[in-house]
């Protein structure tokens, strides 16, 4: 059991039992995610903006995976960092925000130079229409 409290949340849950995602727009947001009970979250994502922490909330196999991530400001401006944004499904036409990830390192297939590798995906928020 795991529960996740944030003073002003950004994101959405999807509840088993639901048709569209409860969506969550600078919102307080208490929540206790159970195994055991029903209904169930399937997917969210929420982003704690005042404290840089976004949630990445799925329900495989009868068991909550979550991962949490610590978002620095300064990782908006990094330039190994790219900000994406996809259209959301049955979210009145939000648009999902994120920050991929991408390290330097070694790669066998590149003579051992260091290549900008993908690590992670990271849910930053809703935007309103895509640029």
């Amino acid at each position: 059991m795991e529960t996740i409290n944030i003073k002003s949340c950004e994101g959405y849950l999807w509840w088993s039992d639901q048709q569209n995602p409860q969506v969550y727009h600078n919102e307080a947001l208490d929540i206790c995610l159970d195994e055991t009970k029903n209904p169930f979250v399937v997917e969210g994502q929420l982003y704690d903006g005042e404290c840089g922490q976004s949630y990445s909330i799925k329900y495989v196999d009868g068991q909550y995976l979550i991962k949490v991530y610590k978002v620095a400001d300064r990782d908006f401006s990094n330039p190994d960092n790219e900000q994406k944004a996809f259209l959301s499904n049955r979210m009145a036409g939000r648009w999902l925000k994120f920050l991929r990830y991408w390290e330097e390192k070694k790669d066998e297939n590149c003579m051992g130079m260091p290549v900008l590798t993908f690590t992670k995906n990271v849910f930053v928020g809703f935007k309103e229409k895509e640029d």
